[in-house]
């Protein structure tokens, strides 16, 4: 049986590149999917568990804002959106793991500065403890426990991903090889195009080492993606 990470591993790719260098961005609005009876667990990390609500919850904020931005998006694109946004939870939910693995915490204070931050949670600018409460209740569906345990998590990860970023390093000489290796030996562009070649050498670099990481937890932790199962019924 093929691996979760090679049977899924475009998608992985995808996924760990959008949240390592975009970020997840969360817009704020309306759902598409509404009926409070769409629950169960639709993947399994280790002991983690992510419910069919949870996923949801992210795809229709996910949707939101593209369509704000002007995309479409049919009942197919929803559907594929639907799978890569859970390939990005599971992905997440592994770094999790290995940051812990790793002793990486985050602090109260820490994980205070970081809500209070959030532009969501404020009212004329300052930080507000009715907005806060209101949204994380009507827009994540979660009391303040859990969604502040998610954000410790999302937090503890976002840092392993910025070690993995730092530890990317690509030498002047190496470099160079690497361009004349992308345009079959030429350097005629090199000194123009050298400051955003390096930053996507070094994103490749990376995501390599992301990948690494991800087949070493493989190993170590089970992992079941149910989405399937539980779209069928099963």
């Amino acid at each position: 049986m093929n691996s979760f990470l090679r049977r899924h591993q475009k998608s992985v790719f995808a996924a760990t590149l959008a949240i390592f260098f975009g970020g997840m961005f969360v817009g704020f609005g309306g759902y598409w999917f509404t009926d409070r009876d769409m629950q169960g667990v639709v993947a399994r990390v280790g002991k983690s568990k992510i419910t069919y609500q949870d996923l949801m919850t992210r795809v229709n904020l996910y949707a939101d804002r593209l369509r704000d931005q002007g995309t479409d998006l049919d009942d197919a694109k929803l559907d594929e959106l639907k799978k890569e946004m859970l390939n990005n939870m599971m992905v997440d939910e592994m770094l999790a793991l290995k940051a812990d693995q790793l002793g990486l915490v985050v602090t109260d204070e820490e994980l205070s500065r970081d809500i209070r931050a959030t532009p969501a949670f404020a009212r004329n600018g300052v930080f507000d403890e009715d907005v806060y409460a209101q949204t994380v209740r009507s827009t994540f569906h979660q009391s303040l426990q859990e969604y502040e345990r998610d954000r410790r998590k999302a937090i503890k990860t976002a840092r392993l991903k910025s070690l993995f970023y730092r530890s990317a390093k690509v030498s002047p000489a190496e470099l160079r090889d690497d361009y004349a290796a992308a345009h079959k030996g030429s350097m005629k562009g090199f000194d123009k195009d050298k400051g955003e070649f390096a930053m996507k050498v070094q994103q490749q670099l990376a995501l390599d080492l992301v990948n690494h990481c991800l087949q070493q937890m493989e190993s170590q932790v089970p992992v079941a993606n149910l989405l399937a199962n539980f779209r069928s019924g099963a």
